[in-house]
């Protein structure tokens, strides 16, 4: 999995009953909701929420907080005051959306039945919170209720200092201030029911209100600006207060901080800016990026966090990081060459988007010039933060803003320590003093104060005693003499355990599952597995979501200090070897000896090296041995690559015991015929220069991986028959390679065989069939004509590109396939077997040439795709539409599969019907407003959100209630149609012959306008394009849920209204307004890729009309 991290506001929203005021004081975060029993109108259409931070207790700040009101204890931080009538369709959705990306959970006045008290349900809550948010709007004060609320709101800011902040939405300041306009109309009419000394109180409190410093929407271009700016000013709010949310998932003294950097991203500049987080290691860089990240990311369109970036680099190199950036920025695969340039599709897409990159941990000024290029390429507004131990890496390139992270004070220590030692924030008396000697030593380093409240946790006295003695006798300078502590307190195994993480798998990056299979000295051993999780509870490891284990640097520098004081005889008594310079020399002079336990280094340590044969023979007992490189390519194909010359006398032996072997670009012919392999568990030789591995027939009863990918010069397999625990084998890339060993199709337990672009393998066939495979790919394998390969574990087959003519005989026995690729394959049909393959989910046939017929697939099938089959003549279908009516297609295409006749075309479009209408009435209620709105969210997943069909033809479907050949619109006439609820609507267009598309993403913009050309809005639609060019007319018929959802708002106050369709192709900068027959515009003078529709149709999905369309296919059965 990539090295970046994703992250999302995780905390959640909880009802509380108003009738039942005091119970907020115990809740727990859950999903908000809200609702309302019928109240008179003149009583209430008017929402409460009152909002809380999730701590679960008082932390000091930073800040200096300002004094306590002396009143009832605050269990809520925001009463939030509206009148739903107003609001309750569009700007509510957003604010309540707002709440959990705070770590908010609300109060929602959900169960109040008619004629109940305001006072015995809402006034206890107001009086609980913090801060009172009143979003006055044009009939607010229509609303007796409100009214209430705001008279209490004005009665505690007079007598216990609540904060009150007054939003004026769609309304002037002046008529809250004065009573004027609505406002006045309104409380005429309430004087009418209510007394005129009640109505001057209201009339106070508004006046009052409204001469407080506020927020006044008319100063924004959208809602989601002015959200910003309520939810910015009660975080600050609150922060004055001491009551940050921050304090809630334990970041404890970084309020402050937090509020600076937000601050800095959040300034008013559409110019890319870049900030930089320097400090110390251990001392909450990585902390304080990671919070930033969580409560800013959603305000942009793309975002990615890349964690421990200079690791990443040292393992995979500056190109890899790169893609893996600009992947997930994208949310789509990319290819990126060489770090120095992006390609143009790359930087046409990325400059229209604004994006947060978070990249954590950069050592080296070049990195960040390398991975991101130049700033200006991110769309307008981006902004990019960097963490870093060298300041120098962030003048080099010229930031923004530099901000150092400082060590905590001594009372935000004490939290963090109280924190980690004792899991709350109360201390007893008797380890206070105790607490404050550990605070006094950890100067105020995060990581130390962790570890070490780890390492005391749940001890008793007598035992921190002991434990601070020793801290007087270690330097309180070096950071990694305190993590000894930690170490001291592990058995024997467990430090074992740890020291091999921290000088080799921390530099392979294994999963936890291969390390605990690598350490174990035998199968029954489960020390190892214990040994893990109690390194992970003493924090001293982290294992990530993908299981990949991980070390802080400063732990990570303890284990190597204690390895370098194991002995002090000079090089190469040591156990485990990482050092480039004492790995040369212990090489070079034939140093090495049985203590060594595991040797880790670049390359580039081998070079200019003349080795002995025998340099391995007095490392009896070492068990791993890695040489790797970044840069290995470029080794392999130049003259810099360490070579033959390495071992000019050829190499003898190898270590027996050795578990792990990577030797990227190893430089002989086989590996010496005296090494057994037999403890060995994982062998990786890429890229080298191997003709085989080895002669006979070895024991190789412990290995779990061979990979062997791009070993150019490798001409035959051994036989693996021994190898009966080999779960995956890589022979990607092996040119030479003609042939696979009959062992390899025998083994029980593999489960992946990689053979991509083997192009001199021309068979791979056996009599077996396996039991555990899984995934075998054979992509690019261009002369293999003879396929007989099949497994009933087997969930993914790719045999694009070769030569193969027909699947195996029992192939329908696959049960377990989902994935099944066979682009530009030679396949002539496909078994009518694969009906019965009920897991199968996606099927990419595009560019199957000699493919005339597509049998009965299965109905699992999500996606087909067999665009550019130019022989293809038939597709089959059920024969019952109440077979069809059980398939779950979402994505169907047939571009340019031009030779599909007339009974299949119809049959295609029948499914389509089908498929379309039961995927809207499965979704349509799916989406909330945000989804409706926000497109950043949408551009990124909007294959997600549809079911879309593809085909030749240049006819709008009949089915369809709305269509036109010649306009650009069509008229929704609603007015007579049946009260059923309506689903959605389902879109057609004929897509016009010879498009040209460079980027395979089509966007449709859908306007909506009333009888009288008044514009009610537009929504996009975004699909892809699966080739780049069409050659003949074409059909589309789509259903998007998130489009329909926009329809169906509009539906409920026009019951007729036109539908004008445009559509363009996505393009830097670039827009392209084309109507129907060529006549359009486009912004901006670039080469156009624009679209021509030759037709256009929209039908409205009820669920009546559903029905009836199922009981009318049932009757043509």
């Amino acid at each position: 999995m990539y090295s970046f991290k994703l992250h999302s506001a995780t905390a959640r929203l909880q009802f509380v009953r108003s009738s039942q005021p005091n119970c907020a004081s115990n809740c727990r975060p859950t999903i908000l909701g809200f609702g309302r029993s019928s109240q008179p109108q003149s009583a209430r259409n008017c929402f409460p929420i009152c909002v809380q931070f999730s701590t679960n207790s008082t932390i000091a700040t930073q800040l200096q907080p300002q004094p306590e009101p002396k009143f009832k204890a605050t269990v809520y931080d925001v009463f939030v005051s509206f009148r739903g009538k107003d609001i309750r369709q569009g700007f509510l959705s957003h604010l309540i959306e707002a709440f959990p990306r705070k770590q908010l959970h609300a109060f929602v006045d959900d169960k109040l039945e008619r004629g109940d008290e305001i006072s015995s349900s809402l006034l206890g809550a107001i009086e609980r919170s913090s801060i009172s948010l009143i979003i006055f709007s044009k009939d607010y004060a229509s609303s007796r209720w409100c009214l209430e609320e705001l008279e209490k709101i004005v009665e505690c800011k007079e007598k216990y200092g609540q904060v009150v902040i007054p939003v004026f939405y769609n309304v002037d300041p002046t008529n809250v201030r004065h009573q004027t306009g609505s406002y006045e109309n309104a409380l005429v009419e309430q004087e009418k029911y209510y007394n005129s000394t009640k109505v001057n109180i209201w009339r106070s409190a508004l006046n009052k209100s409204a001469n407080l410093s506020g927020i006044n929407s008319s100063a924004f271009r959208n809602d989601a600006e002015l959200l910003q700016e309520i939810v910015k000013t009660i975080d600050l709010q609150l922060i004055r207060m001491g009551k940050h949310p921050v304090h809630s998932k334990g970041l404890i003294g970084i309020d402050k901080t937090i509020v600076h950097l937000e601050s800095l991203l959040r300034e008013e500049s559409k110019h890319v800016r870049v900030i930089g987080i320097w400090g110390m290691g251990g001392i909450g860089k990585t902390t304080i990026a990671e919070e930033i990240f969580n409560r800013t990311n959603f305000e942009y369109e793309g975002c990615c966090f890349l964690a421990n970036v200079r690791e990443e680099i040292e393992r995979h190199g500056i190109t890899s990081v790169k893609t893996k950036l600009f992947a997930t920025l994208l949310t789509s695969d990319v290819k990126i060459d060489t770090a120095n340039a992006l390609p143009t599709y790359v930087e046409r897409r990325i400059g229209r988007k604004k994006v947060l990159i978070v990249l954590d941990d950069l050592n080296d000024s070049d990195q960040l010039e390398k991975i991101i290029g130049n700033y200006d390429q991110f769309g307008s507004g981006s902004r990019i933060i960097v963490t870093t131990r060298d300041k120098q890496v962030l003048i080099a390139n010229n930031v923004d803003d530099v901000y150092e992270v400082r060590v905590l004070s001594n009372n935000d220590a004490l939290d963090l320590f109280k924190l980690k030692a004792f899991n709350q924030n109360h201390l007893g008396v008797e380890y206070y003093e105790l607490s404050k000697r550990v605070v006094n030593y950890a100067k105020g380093i995060p990581l130390v104060l962790k570890v070490l409240g780890h390492l005391l946790r749940g001890k008793d006295k007598e035992v921190w005693e002991s434990q601070l003695d020793k801290l007087k006798r270690i330097p309180s300078k070096k950071v990694h003499s305190v993590m000894r502590l930690s170490y001291d307190d592990l058995d024997r195994e467990e430090q074992k355990i740890l020291l091999d993480i921290a000088c080799f798998f921390s530099v392979v990056n294994l999963k936890v599952d291969f390390i605990k299979s690598l350490l174990k000295d035998c199968e029954s051993d489960n020390s190892v597995t214990a040994g893990l999780e109690r390194l992970k509870d003493k924090a001293l490891i982290t294992i990530s979501e993908d299981s990949v284990v991980s070390m802080h640097d400063i732990i990570r520098e303890m284990a190597w200090e204690i390895v370098r004081h194991e002995s002090s005889d000079g090089l190469g008594n040591h156990s485990r070897l990482w050092d480039p310079n004492e790995i040369g020399d212990v090489l070079k002079n034939d140093k090495g000896s049985e203590v060594n336990r595991s040797i880790t280094t670049r390359l580039s340590t081998l070079k200019n090296l003349n080795l002995r044969p025998h340099v391995f023979a007095k490392m009896c007992k070492l068990l791993f041995l890695d040489f790797h490189d970044e840069k290995f390519l470029d080794f392999h194909r130049t003259d810099n690559a360490p070579s033959r010359d390495l071992f000019p006398q050829g190499l003898q032996s190898l270590p027996n015991q050795l578990r792990y072997l990577r030797w990227i670009c190893y430089p002989l012919k086989s590996l010496p015929e005296q090494f057994s392999a037999e403890k060995l568990a994982i062998l990786n030789l890429s890229h080298s220069h191997v003709e085989k591995l080895w002669h006979g027939v070895k024991n190789l009863v412990n290995l779990k991986e061979v990979k062997l990918h791009g070993c150019e010069f490798l001409q035959e397999l051994p036989d693996f028959s021994k190898a009966i625990n080999l779960e995956l084998l890589d022979i990607s890339g092996c040119y030479q390679l003609s042939s696979v060993h009959p062992s390899v199709l025998s083994l029980d337990k593999l489960e992946k065989l990689k053979i991509f672009n083997c192009t001199s393998l021309t068979k791979l066939s056996g009599d077996t069939h396996l039991s555990s495979l899984s995934c075998l790919s054979l992509r690019y394998c261009k002369n293999l004509q003879e396929f007989s390969v099949t497994s009933e574990n087997m969930n993914l087959l790719d045999l694009s590109w070769t030569r193969v003519n027909s699947l195996p005989s029992s192939f329908g026995r696959q049960s377990k396939l989902e994935i099944l690729v066979i682009e530009g394959s030679g396949i002539k049909s496909l078994p009518s077997s694969i009906e019965n393959l009920t897991r199968l989910h996606y099927l990419d046939a595009r560019s199957c040439f000699k493919l005339q017929i597509l049998p009965e697939l299965p109905p699992s099938l999500e996606t087909i795709n067999a665009c550019n089959c130019i022989s293809l003549k038939t597709v089959l279908f059920p024969s019952t539409s109440a077979k069809q009516f059980k398939e779950n297609r979402k994505s169907v295409l047939f571009c340019n599969c031009l030779k599909l006749d007339e009974q299949s075309l119809t049959a295609i479009g029948l499914n389509a019907q089908i498929n379309l209408m039961k995927f809207a009435y499965q979704h349509f209620s799916v989406l909330d407003n945000d989804h409706i709105k926000n497109y950043g969210f949408y551009n990124h997943s909007y294959h997600y959100y549809q079911a879309v069909y593809m085909y030749p033809g240049s006819r709008i479907p009949e089915w369809l209630v709305y269509k036109t050949m010649e306009k650009d619109h069509v008229i929704v006439d609603l007015s007579s149609a049946s009260p059923s609820p309506l689903l959605g609507f389902i879109f057609c267009f004929i897509i016009d012959e010879d498009l040209d598309i460079k980027d395979h993403t089509l966007k449709l913009n859908i306007n909506i306008s009333d009888e009288n050309e008044g514009n009610k809005g537009s929504i996009e639609i975004y699909t892809s394009l699966p080739l780049r060019t069409i050659t003949s007319d074409h059909v589309c018929a789509l259903y998007d849920r998130r489009c329909s959802c926009y329809l169906n708002s509009i539906a409920k106050t026009l019951s007729k209204f036109k539908i004008k369709a445009t559509a363009w192709a996505t393009s830097r900068g670039a827009k392209y307004d084309s109507t129907f027959k060529g006549i359009g515009s486009y912004k901006e003078s670039r080469t156009p890729n624009w679209l021509e529709l030759k037709g256009f149709g929209v039908s409205p999905i009820t669920t009546s009309a559903c029905n009836n369309f199922i009981q009318q296919m049932e009757l043509t059965d």
